[in-house]
């Protein structure tokens, strides 16, 4: 697709970097004015540029040109601690925050954009995008901008650009994403410049839950989470697509291995489902999974007291963005759909599993890998078949049940209640049932309100695919839930690897 340059050294920011070498640069803008303070003096914006041992084509990785994708700027690390000079053909600039200086916008606010190409007579912020178009796209035959969906969002791995031009299209069916939209860049968009230069790209965007990057185990991880970490992979499949690493060599690092998926999502458009109402957002389904028509994405609580309303899906899709738990407005938007046809291969194959929104191959480590919503059985209570939520961020299971009441104890020394209890009878049109259970102690638990409530706690048999075993569940009543059943990670074990962008990878139980 790209021609080849000759194996020589790249000269960005003044600095040449040498063929097998990884150096830290920095791409200098406008001096400031005479009166502006000393903080501001050091206006350039860091980079690495890595150069292969090989010859092959030059391609520039950017992101954050909003200042606010944080998500992007960790893939963009990661991206850079996973390439390897000795295993390229070719060499990689890559920009973590294309802005002045390298700073993030204040107070996660979007910070004005830089019109590109940019003049190099005009004024500081025409010159600045001048430096940067010149430093990034000028001498590169592919140009990825990493970004992300608006903030308060979720989104997998999407890539976007105008697939009328067969090299773009090229391009994003071989980055790995899960869907590719058609989108024209606006006129002064990076994008757009490199259009007019000749020079092909496209945007990859991804976005998880708001503080991903703090949350427990990242900070020992590089910086890595689970979305930058998809993000970083599908870039480099898109790298090995061009040549510039080997076929094998496109999830080395660790992480998730590339996104590619079988029957690639080609989008024209999309499908917006928005709130009717003031509320708060609860159980939203994951960003990458299917859903057939009038499935649930989750459900809307009202801001008064009330019975919580079902956001359903429209029609068949691929989920591509959702909002994250909490509250909403009137009109904003929920969820975003990449509609499916019914009976079109693309739509059944995703719906069987053979893709599932994700595409990250199984892990080889022999553990057994469940998605955050798996159908579980438990037979000592006759229910064979129950969706439950696998939550690891709670330590005991729980189950839900409409009535329960004593009627009698255990003999021995440790006289203990038995419970006649009315459980869900599991499956579509299986009516609830009354079965007998010991009480094996109380415990207080605390929900994510603040409640307390003390509930029985009975030992029962689950079977979770392939999994049976013995496990502690709570009873409580879980009529507001989405789910029936929550297992938590004492009832996993050490075996179980949850996927949270995954739905019954078990199957049926």
């Amino acid at each position: 697709m790209l021609g080849e340059l000759p194996a020589r050294g790249v000269r960005v920011g003044g600095v040449t970097v040498a063929p097998g070498e990884m150096r830290a640069v920095t791409i200098p803008l406008a001096a400031p004015p005479r009166s502006a303070s000393a903080r501001s003096v050091d206006r350039g914006v860091p980079a690495w540029v890595v150069v292969g041992v090989r010859p092959g084509p030059r391609v520039s990785v950017v992101a954050a040109l909003d200042g606010v994708e944080t998500t992007a700027v960790r893939a963009a690390r990661v991206l850079c601690a996973r390439l390897v000079p000795e295993e390229l053909a070719g060499s990689v600039i890559i920009v973590p925050v294309l802005r002045p200086a390298g700073r993030l916008a204040a107070r996660g606010r979007a910070a004005p954009t830089l019109r590109f190409p940019g003049d190099a007579a005009g004024k500081r912020s025409e010159r600045d995008a001048f430096a940067l178009f010149s430093a990034v796209v000028v001498g590169a035959q592919a140009l990825v901008v990493l970004g992300g969906p608006r903030r308060g969002r979720r989104g997998t791995v999407v890539a976007r650009g105008p697939l009328s031009d067969p090299r773009v299209r090229r391009l994003a069916l071989g980055s790995g994403a899960v869907a590719a939209l058609s989108a024209k860049p606006g006129p002064g968009s990076l994008l757009a410049a490199a259009a007019e230069a000749q020079v092909v790209g496209l945007t990859l965007s991804a976005s998880g839950p708001p503080g991903e990057d703090v949350r427990e185990g990242a900070a020992g991880n590089g910086g890595e989470d689970f979305s930058s970490g998809r993000l970083a992979e599908s870039v480099r499949t898109l790298l090995a697509g061009l040549g510039l690493l080997a076929s094998g060599e496109a999830s080395a690092g660790g992480g998730a291995g590339p996104l590619r998926p079988p029957v690639p999502v080609i989008a024209p458009r999309v499908l917006r489902v928005r709130a009717a109402a003031d509320g708060f957002l609860e159980a939203p389904v994951v960003p990458g999974g299917v859903v057939r028509a009038r499935a649930t994405l989750g459900r809307l609580s009202p801001l008064l007291p009330g019975r919580s309303e079902t956001v359903a899906a429209p029609v068949a899709g691929l989920v591509i963005e959702a909002a994250s738990p909490g509250p909403v407005r009137a009109g904003a938007t929920l969820f975003i759909l990449v509609p499916l046809a019914p009976a079109s291969p693309i739509s059944r194959a995703l719906v069987r599993g053979a893709v599932a929104g994700a595409g990250e191959r199984a892990p080889s480590d022999g553990k057994t890998r469940v998605g955050w919503v798996e159908h579980v059985g438990l037979p000592g209570l006759e229910i064979k078949r129950l969706k439950a939520k696998i939550d690891t961020g709670a330590r005991t299971s729980a189950l839900h049940v409409m009535r329960m009441r004593t009627i009698d104890t255990t003999g021995g020394p440790h006289r203990r209640p038995i419970l006649e209890i009315t459980v869900p009878g599991g499956g579509r049109g299986r009516r609830p049932h009354v079965v007998r259970a010991a009480v094996r102690d109380f415990v207080v638990v605390r929900d994510t309100s603040g409640r307390t409530e003390r509930r029985p706690v009975i030992e029962t048999a689950l079977k979770l695919g392939p999994i049976k075993r013995r496990i502690a569940v709570t009873l409580t009543n879980r009529g507001d839930m989405l789910f029936p059943m929550l297992v938590g990670r004492t009832a996993l074990g050490p075996g179980v690897v949850v996927d949270p962008s995954r739905r019954y990878l078990l199957g049926r139980t």
